[in-house]
């Protein structure tokens, strides 16, 4: 069963990110788990932890996460503690993502990890940059302005992520809070081309149209959608490919309903709270523009997305967040919104 093994491990790592792949992992965490060592199933639960953040399925990596950490905690010194808090940082960062987890499970979690960085000599920079994303999730600006100035103050080391994503993070905070000069600033670097990594400048496209249509830079709005168009490619955008629908929307019609075409039934499919309420609240933006007018092309999942049932599921993951955040953040997040796609259509108006 070793060769079966090897043999699963070897394939995925040459197949296209998704549910296929994420399947022969499963099966060789089975066959780990029956015929192999202890060692073999953390590998395969670990490389599966991975995976699911990329092949779009992030709420898949809480159950193998907690297995090897329980393992990691029963035998700290046969295990990396640098790849185990990598893999902590991602749980961070998709915890409250689930509204099925409590304000106190989420400040539980995070407690364990400070404390894991403390014991294992790493920096706290990590932690409170996740910090950080957990308030603004909430809306809790103030708070997260606090953990902002602690995570730029505490020093970088092995968990702390790439430059490019860091200075991507820095320019969605401030683009957040509504200073989007300073995010432009900071995400300067990315957009001359002076950093990168595998996910910037893709996903700092998707944070700049905003912040580029509430400043009047209308024609650099167009340039950076359309080089996002053209480079963004994989499972794991579902957010951003919302964003550039809105965009397109009131642009290039076309081009939304190729970017909805392309992406509705990864939409359908996501099992993760947040990102779904995220990309279909983009979509029914996009169905209110479409509906507008008598078009013969019928969309796909017609029957199915309908502009009754976006608004009935968007309210509904929009009660759960704010119920478990014990604020009404999200209506305001859905009406600034919503405020976004009228300055758009008027900027769009006032250009032509």
């Amino acid at each position: 069963m070793k060769n079966r093994y090897d043999g699963l491990k070897s394939e995925t790592w040459r197949m296209p990110n998704g549910k296929q792949k994420l399947a022969l992992m499963e099966e060789a965490i089975r066959i780990a788990d029956k015929y192999l060592t202890e060692e073999d199933a953390y590998d395969a639960r670990m490389d599966y932890s991975s995976a699911s953040l990329e092949c779009g399925c992030p709420e898949r990596i809480f159950i193998s996460f907690s297995w090897c950490l329980s393992k990691f905690e029963k035998q700290p010194s046969e295990y990396s503690s640098f790849m185990i808090m990598w893999h902590y940082k991602w749980v961070l960062n998709q915890i409250w993502r689930l509204p099925q987890f409590s304000l106190e499970q989420i400040e539980s979690v995070f407690d364990d990890f400070r404390e894991k960085c403390l014991k294992y000599d790493y920096s706290l920079r990590a932690y409170y940059q996740q910090k950080v994303n957990l308030m603004l999730s909430q809306g809790k600006t103030q708070e997260a302005a606090l953990y902002y100035q602690k995570w730029r103050a505490a020093p970088r080391d092995q968990l702390s992520d790439c430059k490019a994503c860091e200075q991507n993070l820095f320019g969605k905070y401030y683009f957040t809070i509504n200073h989007n000069k300073k995010g432009m600033q900071a995400v300067k670097p990315i957009l001359e081309g002076k950093i990168k990594c595998r996910t910037v400048p893709q996903n700092t496209y998707s944070h700049i149209i905003s912040p580029l249509l509430k400043l009047g830079e209308y024609d650099r709005a167009i340039s950076t959608a359309n080089k996002a168009f053209r480079s963004m490619q994989g499972v794991e955008y579902l957010q951003e490919y919302g964003v550039f629908m809105e965009f397109f929307t009131v642009t290039d019609m076309k081009k939304a309903v190729k970017l909805y075409e392309r992406t509705i039934r990864l939409g359908l499919e996501s099992k993760m709270p947040w990102d779904r309420f995220q990309y279909l609240l983009s979509v029914r933006l996009f169905l209110q523009q479409w509906s507008k007018a008598k078009r013969r092309k019928k969309l796909l999942e017609s029957e199915t997305v309908t502009l009754e049932w976006l608004e009935k599921e968007i309210n509904s993951i929009a009660a759960a967040f704010n119920t478990r955040n014990e604020n009404d953040y999200l209506n305001r997040y859905i009406a600034d919104k919503e405020a976004n796609i009228q300055r758009l259509v008027s900027a769009y108006h006032d250009a032509q």
